[in-house]
């Protein structure tokens, strides 16, 4: 089996299996209908912290009654690597982590190396590169344009959060429930920064978002969540990879 590399070329791994994963909620925002499988919307093969390679497949439904072109997909498959690359998002923030305490991308390779991960020198900038693009794109203006057109075409936001920890660091990446789109990515020095309830409240306390697919019950991370978005707010956790 082939997999693909981070310039998408094919490279001859063999992942140990296969993730399938179909969208959280099977029913259309819209006129409640259910939902029907249309297309694979992506099919790629990603390396983790572990090392080891899964061939993540996320499976994109839309609505059999409305006469639209929304593809929904899976939150879960979405949220475990950037859209375009096959190292898991949580390899990259620990690039950036490491970056930050003024390691060389050689330094930075033979960490991940003792830990099974497979990487080249070259990959290490071009996975940094994509990470400070993000880091640093205009996630204010991201946010309220994705918050209008959701608005504006279903009537309510919905919003997927991811939450990774890097050792001291704590990763927040926010997404557009309706189409996976990245809108923005924070860093934060522990839960108890003062800039991480400052920011969350800042977006998520708008009255018109409904529900907002996160981390496990387990975390320490949802219950300030569950504290800053509205009241009526419905909560679902990304399936278990």
């Amino acid at each position: 089996m082939k997999g693909v590399d981070i310039l998408g070329t094919e490279s001859k791994i063999k992942p140990l299996a296969s993730k399938i994963y179909k969208p959280e909620i099977l029913v259309c925002p819209k006129c409640k209908s259910g939902l029907k499988y249309k297309y694979t919307v992506s099919n790629k093969v990603v390396q983790f912290t572990s090392g080891k390679y899964f061939r993540i497949k996320n499976l994109g439904y839309s609505c059999p009654n409305c006469n639209d072109s929304n593809v929904y997909i899976s939150q879960t498959a979405n949220k475990l690597s950037f859209k375009g690359y096959t190292y898991s998002s949580k390899i990259i923030c620990m690039i950036d982590y490491y970056k930050l305490h003024h390691m060389g991308r050689e330094g930075i390779c033979d960490i991940l190396t003792s830990k099974g991960i497979e990487i080249s020198d070259r990959n290490i900038d071009i996975l940094y590169r994509k990470f400070k693009a993000l880091f640093n794109m205009d996630y204010n203006e991201n946010i309220l344009n994705a918050y209008k057109d959701m608005i504006d075409e279903f009537k309510e936001i919905r919003l997927s959060i991811d939450f990774i920890t890097i050792n001291e660091l704590r990763y927040v990446i926010i997404y557009n429930y309706f189409n996976g789109e990245l809108l923005a990515i924070w860093r934060f020095e522990g839960l108890q920064d003062p800039e991480l309830k400052n920011k969350l409240s800042k977006y998520l306390s708008n009255n018109k978002i409904t529900l907002i697919a996160s981390v496990r019950g387990i975390s320490k991370f949802l219950p300030i969540l569950k504290s800053i978005a509205p009241e009526k707010t419905k909560f679902i956790p990304y399936m278990k990879f």
